[in-house]
């Protein structure tokens, strides 16, 4: 009898470096992702290659919270806490978005990409779109997965190079210090 092989679906591992990994995959809009198991909560990070004017982030932070309210009262759920933050340099703006995952689904992660891109258009620094085949059944399977990690280390996902790079964060925040006069 030869070697079984497992199909692409099987073959995931149940582990928050996949559900970062797939969701990156599958929305490129995003730059970057956090998952933090223990606290049960998810970053996703926008970029946006020009400053934007405060009006503009405000409008587009109010625009996810009413998107993500309306999606699960059509869902029939209460509406759940979207916390939108932004950080603006000279030529750019981050939006950080963090969601818990306990009620997050693929569709809420959807309807903010594209907002995002109806938003922000060419500005959104966003990756490349690859083959479509069995992407979205990964990523709610790692999703489904990802709810029942909790003691699991924090992770961070990042695009670089037209790659998605995933990693494990320190534990802790380990403070640096500045060399002395």
């Amino acid at each position: 009898m030869g070697p079984s092989y497992a199909t692409e679906t099987v073959r995931i591992l149940p582990d928050s470096v996949s559900f970062v990994a797939a969701l990156l995959v599958e929305f490129p809009e995003f730059a970057s992702a956090a998952f933090h198991p223990r606290e049960g909560t998810l970053r996703l990070t926008l970029l946006v290659g020009r400053r934007l004017p405060a009006p503009s982030r405000v409008r587009f932070a109010r625009r996810v919270e009413d998107a993500v309210a309306v999606l699960h009262d059509l869902e029939g759920g209460p509406p759940p806490r979207v916390e939108v933050r932004w950080q603006v340099g000279p030529n750019f703006t981050r939006f950080d978005l963090v969601r818990s995952v306990d009620d997050l689904t693929v569709e809420e992660v959807r309807v903010v990409a594209q907002l995002a891109r109806d938003s922000f258009g060419g500005d959104l620094l966003a990756g490349e779109r690859g083959p479509e085949e069995g992407r979205e059944e990964e990523l709610r399977y790692a999703l489904e997965h990802a709810r029942q990690l909790r003691p699991s280390r924090p992770v961070v996902g990042l695009r670089e190079g037209g790659k998605v790079l995933v990693y494990y964060a320190p534990r802790t925040a380990r403070r640096v210090r500045e060399p002395g006069p």
